[in-house]
């Protein structure tokens, strides 16, 4: 069996799902994993899909050929191994929405050799005041023997920078419930 990740992104319209999950079936395919959802008036997502070594290629083709529905790619998902001793933990951020808040926070957690595993945003608006807010929740890897003192202080200049409010549950007290299961 082999293991492949399917993306697509195309205009958002009824039936959509229906037509791709055909298509993995008629092709032989198993449906394991996906996560799906509109962003403005596209519709993209990804989808981990499992065959037979014999029919990986029929699959494939018939995917790519989806092509009126919009971009599908079909990519072999590899061995899905997730670094040893890594612990998810949840991340949570929320403030009043401006460019680079995605930049910072990612770029803090990447110059640890940090991984995210699961990564959300949205924007809503304040309901006292209108103004937009941002949200963002991650699952992020946590290797073993990981400072936690420069990543909490390497998040808490971030927050201080650009006024967010930034929650790291490392399994202590949690003030947003408990950590996403990546898997």
């Amino acid at each position: 069996m082999r293991t492949l990740v399917v993306s697509v992104i195309a205009d958002e319209r009824p039936g959509l799902v229906a037509e791709l999950a055909s298509t993995v079936a008629e092709h032989g395919g198993n449906w394991l994993e996906s996560q799906m959802g509109r962003l403005g008036s596209k519709f993209a997502g990804a989808v981990l899909i499992e065959a037979a070594e014999e029919q990986v290629e029929a699959l494939t083709s018939a995917l790519q050929g989806l092509s009126a529905i919009g971009v599908v790619d079909v990519s072999e998902a590899g061995d899905g191994a997730v670094e040893a001793g890594s612990e998810p933990v949840g991340l949570h951020v929320v403030g009043q929405d401006q460019p680079g808040i995605v930049r910072e926070v990612t770029q803090a957690l990447a110059q640890r050799g940090l991984s995210i595993q699961e990564f959300h945003t949205s924007t809503s608006d304040a309901p006292m005041t209108g103004d937009r807010l941002f949200e963002a929740l991650a699952v992020v890897g946590l290797p073993e023997g990981t400072d936690l003192t420069d990543l909490r202080t390497a998040l808490d200049e971030v927050s201080a920078g650009l006024s967010l409010d930034i929650q790291l549950d490392d399994g202590e007290a949690s003030a947003w419930g408990e950590v996403p299961d990546p898997t």
